[in-house]
């Protein structure tokens, strides 16, 4: 774009000296409406309130998505997943209105993580846990992607590519950013999100053992790649790390669900 400019300018410079006024005018009009274009897709977060504004569309639409209806019993586990998160997230690095929901599907065995501190919990990865310190690594995990910036540059990526500008949110769409954040970020994410469990008084024991489950659960299933085996070790190596560099050892408390 900014090849094409120079060269409109540098016509326009020729047309003067031939004394073509008309065109010269026509080459600056050009210009303008370029930069306009070209400024238009900029993309530039400064303001949280955009970041939360982009998360609160985009979770109603992964609620929307995902089919889920409050009842009783989900409010309840809400109001848990809250408080819990906000012991984990009182210790993190950006102090955003962190907000935690249940998914209760159990086709989700996972938890995700959207701009602006939005955070969904899977009822299938819930199954798999027996332990609050487990709940507190996931939501650590989920809250370091967005403390560590990783969901706000998503968001500034998928402007950016989609041409929208933040007046633009509602066009958003939330399969984009589902995927996860690679090698290095999901490492960072599990670093991190234990120390925000530690800090909250949670043990990273709770972490390893459901890392392990998971390595197990790869092992009952046919063709798991073997580079899925060896990042789950990766993970569960760090872990191993900060527990053994811990002084005081703490219990893992029971799950409370119901």
């Amino acid at each position: 774009m900014e090849d094409l400019l120079i060269c409109g300018m540098k016509q326009g410079a020729r047309n003067l000296k031939d004394g073509s006024t008309k065109k010269l005018l026509l080459v600056l009009l050009l210009t303008t409406v370029l930069r306009g274009q070209n400024s238009g897709t900029t993309v530039s977060i400064t303001d949280t309130d955009d970041e939360v504004r982009a998360g609160q569309i985009l979770a109603e639409e992964f609620a929307q998505k995902e089919g889920m209806r409050s009842t009783p019993q989900t409010t309840k586990i809400d109001e848990y997943l809250q408080a819990v998160g906000d012991r984990v997230a009182a210790h993190a690095q950006r102090k955003l209105p962190y907000r935690f929901h249940l998914d209760p599907s159990p086709a989700f065995k996972s938890a995700v993580g959207l701009p602006g501190g939005q955070i969904f919990v899977g009822g299938g990865i819930l199954a798999y846990m027996d332990s609050e310190d487990q709940l507190a690594a996931v939501l650590g995990h989920e809250v370091e992607h967005i403390a560590l910036n990783q969901c706000r540059d998503r968001l500034i990526k998928v402007l950016a590519e989609k041409h929208l500008s933040t007046d633009k949110l509602e066009e958003l769409k939330v399969d984009d950013f589902l995927p996860g954040y690679g090698h290095d970020n999901e490492l960072a994410a599990d670093r991190e999100g234990v120390k925000l469990a530690m800090e909250a008084g949670y043990s990273p024991n709770g972490a390893i053992r459901l890392l392990r489950t998971f390595v197990i659960l790869g092992q009952q299933m046919p063709n798991t790649p073997a580079e899925g085996r060896k990042r789950l070790e990766e993970r569960i190596g760090q872990i191993e790390l900060l527990s053994n560099r811990r002084e005081v050892q703490v219990s893992e408390k029971p799950l409370s669900l119901s």
